[in-house]
């Protein structure tokens, strides 16, 4: 494809040409159809770089880039060289895809985007950047990837159903009020007003409509866009025509097809103002619009989405539970035939855990490809690959990282076990990154902070021991909906999003070595208030952590003399609420034989 990609570039007189892995909703993870990177990567050798997140910088004139962070150093690597340089994000010295292209200075360059696939935040990045040193940033008209993509997958158009009210705890109509009271409250004036707020992302427009779908794969959502009038709210969909007002009272459900011409007809009244988040929309919505027809502010939904009401956190409760239990079977099944000489690889693992966890009640799907990486392997923090003919060897540890879409609630959890006898290393990493997970889980602080600060304090017991990690500590989680959730996070990049009561996010700090492997143990956590601390000295209150996942973490590895004794006790505690929660869940006492001893009944 590289070839013909610079064929078109010519033709239309661009130099550079940016491809990113997001689509026109600004999807993390996005259809086969909209897999536009990983299709414009494609070589002899490989089958294209399939991460979440990446970017590609095309090049008429020399050797093309791709840029990727930490979690895809090793992948791209191993993928991508025959045609790429990798720019691996976050090594000293290494520019992102906007400062690389703005170095150039031999001459003025003219380098070509899809607006549609780009929030304008991100747009301006590279806008600003090229502008200070005499480049270009140009929409091209069709995106270039699908004018040369032969055998594109077409759109999947799944059907899409209602997600019942003992999961969702509130009406779409309800939502459509609290949106509304928001489009009355925003804006200066009566002249700045918003008129109508304009919804892309496709989780945004699931939770609001308590619909849901499987048009990508594991993320419980379907292909839409959406806008909130105060009188009228409009979705348009691949299946406008079966009836879903039925469930959706308050929503006139129009084709997919016809939003590009909607917003245009919507950009001829002169008097309109429409409310595009920055973060959230893309830049091809934004340019139908003039500057003087744009509100721009964060929308409404993404902090209502994240602060999730009872019902909501009572299916994360559930379906944590049921996750737990579905790991704790494959991890006896997995032990049980490591121990008696059968040999296991990385593949019929992941088939093991995908059957125990289809066990579960109201089971739907996985919440995300599972990653199974033994050895070396575990290095690679999205490794997807799984091995199927080399089975896993003694002394290798091996990282499990999972979840699944279930009982109205999205689970993700990440286990690194040790078959065989562990080492003195695999020891000492171990118990380590298990004590930055304790110090995060046992953390109280006060209303008002954010993930940057809880990020350093999880971080400093393992810079204590020279050691780090190059992703977040934490993420947020939806409700039945993407594993992947803002604006809540728990990260060393500055965010001023503050953690509120009601948030879920994971707890996941780890460690990697390029041919030793990798450690990381992750639980999520409800954000809830703490009681029985003294009065703030500002008068705020305090929050900490209720753990949710429920999974024995590996005795074998873990150094207790390397702990302190309220990091023990926890420890104790915790074991104990696993054995007597998921033991219940289990039918064959084998199970049930095997929790008690990972929890330390023996």
């Amino acid at each position: 494809m590289l070839n013909k990609l610079r064929e078109e570039m010519s033709g239309q007189g661009l130099d550079m040409l940016i491809v990113t892995t997001t689509d026109e909703h600004l999807n993390e993870y996005v259809p086969p159809h909209n897999r536009r990177l990983e299709a414009s990567t494609v070589s002899n050798n490989s089958s294209g770089f399939t991460g979440s997140a990446g970017t590609a910088v095309f090049c008429v004139e020399g050797r093309s880039q791709l840029f990727v962070d930490s979690r895809y150093h090793l992948q791209a690597e191993q993928t991508c060289t025959e045609l790429f340089d990798i720019n691996k994000l976050g090594n000293e010295g290494v520019d992102e895809p906007h400062t690389w292209i703005a170095k150039h200075s031999n001459k003025a360059l003219k380098v070509g985007a899809d607006p549609f696939v780009m929030s304008p935040k991100q747009w301006r990045r590279y806008k600003n950047a090229l502008g200070k040193t005499g480049h270009s940033l140009e929409p091209v008209s069709q995106n270039l990837v699908d004018a040369v993509w032969s055998n594109r997958p077409v759109p999947p158009k799944n059907e899409i159903y209602p997600l019942p009210l003992k999961y969702t705890g509130k009406e779409s109509t309800e939502k459509l009020q609290d949106v509304r009271k928001e489009l009355k409250n925003n804006g200066s004036s009566e002249n700045s007003r918003p008129d109508v707020l304009l919804l892309t992302m496709l989780d945004d427009i699931a939770w609001l409509t308590n619909l849901r779908g499987s048009d990508i794969q594991h993320n419980p959502v379907f292909e839409a866009y959406a806008a909130i009038f105060p009188d009228r709210a409009i979705c348009f969909c691949h299946h406008p025509e079966t009836k879903l007002n039925g469930n959706c009272p308050d929503w006139d459900f129009r084709p997919y097809s016809e939003y590009q011409s909607f917003i245009k007809k919507l950009a001829e009244q002169e008097n309109i103002k429409v409310w595009l988040d920055p973060l959230s929309i893309t830049m091809g919505t934004r340019l139908a619009f003039s500057e003087s027809q744009v509100y721009e502010k964060e929308n409404p939904i993404v902090l209502q989405k994240a602060v999730k009401n009872s019902s909501e956190l009572n299916a994360a409760r559930n379906a944590h539970k049921q996750a737990g239990a579905g790991v704790v079977r494959s991890f006896n099944r997995l032990l049980s035939a490591f121990d008696a000489g059968h040999p296991v690889t990385e593949k019929k693992y992941a088939d093991w855990l995908l059957e125990e966890y289809q066990k579960s009640e109201d089971y739907s799907d996985l919440s995300f490809s599972s990653i199974v990486g033994s050895g070396a392997n575990g290095a690679i923090v999205h490794y997807g690959d799984h091995d199927s003919e080399n089975a896993i060897k003694s002394g290798e540890m091996l990282l499990v990282d999972s979840g699944i879409q279930c009982a109205g609630g999205t689970t993700d959890a990440t286990r690194t076990v040790i078959l065989g006898n562990p080492d003195q290393k695999q020891i000492r990493i171990y118990t380590l990154v298990l004590q930055a997970h304790i110090q995060l889980a046992r953390q109280v602080f006060p209303e008002g902070t954010n993930g940057a600060s809880l990020d350093a304090i999880t971080r400093s017991c393992l810079w204590n021991a020279g050691l780090d990690y190059g992703h977040g500590t934490g993420h947020g989680v939806g409700a039945f909906l993407n594993v992947h959730e803002g604006p809540q996070r728990i990260s060393p990049v500055s965010n001023d999003v503050a953690l509120q009561a009601g948030m879920i996010l994971s707890n996941e700090p780890g460690f990697y070595e390029t041919g030793w492997g990798g450690v990381r143990i992750e639980n999520l956590h409800i954000v809830k208030k703490a009681e029985g601390y003294p009065v703030h000295p500002a008068g705020k209150g305090w929050l900490c952590f209720e753990t949710l996942t429920l999974i024995p973490y590996d005795k074998r590895l873990i150094d207790r003399n390397l702990l302190l004794p309220e990091e023990i006790q926890w420890l104790n505690e915790y074991h104990d609420r696993v054995l007597r929660e998921i033991s219940p869940l289990l039918e064959n006492p084998q199970d049930v034989q095997w929790l008690s001893w990972a929890c330390g009944v023996d």
